[in-house]
C-alpha cells in the first residue's frame, strides 16, 4: 500500500471514531440530563403533594372529609424509582411517616387548634428539609431555604385586613 492509501485510511477511521465517540458523549449527556429532569419532577410531586395532603388533613380533621392518598402514594413510588440517593428518598419517607403519624392523632388527640398547629409545624419542617435535600442532592445548589414560603398566621395571630397605605411591607406583629 502506499503512503497516500495509509494517510486515507487512517484519517478515515480517525473520523469515523471521532463520530462514534461523539455519539457516545451526546447520548450519555442526553441520559443525564433526562435522569436529572426526571428527578426534578419528581422532587416537584412530593412537595406539590405533601402540601395537597396536609390541606386534605385539616380538612378531615375540621369537616370529617376523607384523604385521597393515591397521588401522595404515586408521587412516593415515584422519587423511590427516580431518586439517585438514599437521602432524598429519607427525606420523603420522613413527610410519610408524619402523615401516618397525624392520621393516627386525628382519632382523638387533635381537638383543638393548638393540637392541629404543633402537627403542621412537624409536616412543614419535614417539608423543608425535604426541599433542602433534594435542592442538595439533586439541583445541586448549595443554597438552603430557612423556611418554606407559606406565610400563614399562627393560629393565636389575628388575620390581616391587608397592608395599608401607611406600611410599605408585611404588618409586624
Amino acid at each position: 500500500m502506499t503512503t497516500a492509501l495509509w494517510l486515507a485510511l487512517i484519517s478515515s477511521l480517525s473520523g469515523l471514531a471521532g463520530v462514534t465517540l461523539g455519539a457516545v458523549l451526546a447520548s450519555r449527556s442526553q441520559s443525564r440530563q433526562w435522569t436529572r429532569d426526571r428527578q426534578v419532577g419528581a422532587c416537584v410531586a412530593i412537595v406539590v403533594q405533601s402540601t395537597r395532603v396536609q390541606l386534605a388533613l385539616r380538612q378531615q380533621w375540621r369537616r370529617a372529609q376523607r384523604v385521597d392518598w393515591a397521588p401522595w402514594n404515586e408521587a412516593l413510588a415515584e422519587i423511590s424509582l427516580i431518586a439517585t440517593t438514599a437521602e432524598v428518598v429519607d427525606a420523603a419517607g420522613e413527610i410519610d411517616q408524619l402523615f401516618w403519624q397525624t392520621t393516627e392523632l386525628d382519632r382523638g388527640e387533635l381537638n383543638n387548634e393548638i393540637a392541629w398547629e404543633a402537627a403542621v409545624q412537624g409536616m412543614e419542617a419535614a417539608r423543608l428539609n425535604f426541599i433542602n435535600v433534594a435542592k442538595k442532592h439533586v439541583i445541586g445548589s448549595r443554597g438552603r431555604l430557612e423556611r418554606l414560603p407559606v406565610r400563614r398566621p399562627q393560629s393565636s395571630e389575628a388575620w390581616p385586613a391587608g397592608p395599608s397605605p401607611a406600611t410599605s411591607g408585611p404588618a409586624s406583629g
